[in-house]
């Protein structure tokens, strides 16, 4: 695959994505999208990640459970997965005052970034959580991540909590 440089190729590209609903046979296509993520994520920012993680039984029942129960949405050109983004309605604490719709995970193949493809995806998450009464989002991105804190500052998330580690191991 090559970038879509051309004036006419981007339009070609915007033109045909598609946003649908992910069934249970896209789970493979997800879980390896998902695994890119995870290799991207740990080599880059997050060390504590399991690689392959996404391809184990575990990780096929979690996407599976999802799909079923939460919000599964994939991109796809000409018929191929291209990204995705997993989303859930979080069951709201007795200690909270309202319910959050959180984008669990969201990847989009690399040589289809820029192209407003996330964008794409996130309005249509954001209009399921709307229709189901949800009026907050949420995300965890890596603090290292800067294009992803970039992205989805841009897409209207503001900054909230910071979550601090440490290591204790000797």
């Amino acid at each position: 695959m090559t970038k879509y440089n051309s004036l006419k190729e981007r339009k070609f590209l915007m033109e045909n994505i598609v946003i649908r609903k992910a069934i249970l046979e896209d789970v493979s296509y997800i879980q390896n999208l998902n695994n890119e993520l995870f290799k991207l994520e740990k080599e880059n920012y997050d060390t504590t990640l399991v690689l392959n993680w996404a391809l184990t039984e575990e990780g096929k029942d979690y996407f599976e459970d999802l799909i079923k129960n939460q919000y599964v949405i994939v991109a796809t050109l000409e018929d191929k997965i291209i990204g995705y983004l997993a989303g859930s309605i979080n069951e709201k604490g007795s200690y909270e005052e309202i319910q959050y719709g959180e984008i669990n995970n969201m990847f989009i193949k690399e040589d289809y970034r820029l192209y407003g493809i996330g964008k794409k995806l996130i309005n249509n998450f954001k209009n399921y959580c709307r229709n189901n009464n949800i009026s907050n989002l949420k995300v965890v991105a890596s603090s290292k991540n800067k294009n992803a804190i970039e992205f989805y500052r841009k897409n209207g998330f503001d900054d909230f909590n910071l979550t601090l580690t440490m290591n204790i191991g000797d």
